[in-house]
């Protein structure tokens, strides 16, 4: 059982590697300018979702549990962490170096920007996309 739950640990950091460092960054910088511990927050599922030919606009799909940053006060004994699990997208082009990146308490709210972001795009279907499919292909 060691080596079946080694093998599970590793698929689940791969499943949860960002793998883009800029992309990373700017997830994170978004977060913090936006009420987040962005330096400590633990990503999970990011994959590309859209990506318009010949690959220089791609849509990202993550999820995210961050720490919400409190104010300091310096009455009373500190309150305990509070975390929010918030639904995410990128938005990269990189002919013009832009990373657009927002986050949303609720996957609904994601998956409408999706749309308007995916529109003209070529998006992947099924477990990983955003859109409804069987399959987890590329489709135009």
């Amino acid at each position: 059982m060691g080596f079946l739950n080694g093998l599970r640990r590793i698929r689940q950091r791969w499943d949860d590697w960002c793998g883009d460092h800029e992309m990373e960054v700017a997830i994170r910088r978004h977060l913090t300018g936006n009420g987040y511990h962005g330096g400590t927050a633990k990503f999970r599922a990011v994959r590309l979702v859209a990506v318009q030919r010949p690959g220089w606009l791609q849509v990202y799909r993550f999820e995210v549990t961050a720490r919400v940053a409190q104010m300091a006060e310096n009455d009373g004994p500190e309150p305990a962490p509070e975390y929010h699990d918030l639904f995410g997208l990128v938005r990269d082009d990189i002919r013009h170096k832009i990373n657009v990146v927002r986050v949303f308490e609720s996957e609904a709210e994601r998956c409408s920007l999706f749309a308007r972001w995916s529109d003209g795009l070529i998006c992947l279907r099924g477990a990983h996309g955003l859109s409804d499919g069987v399959s987890s292909d590329l489709v135009n």
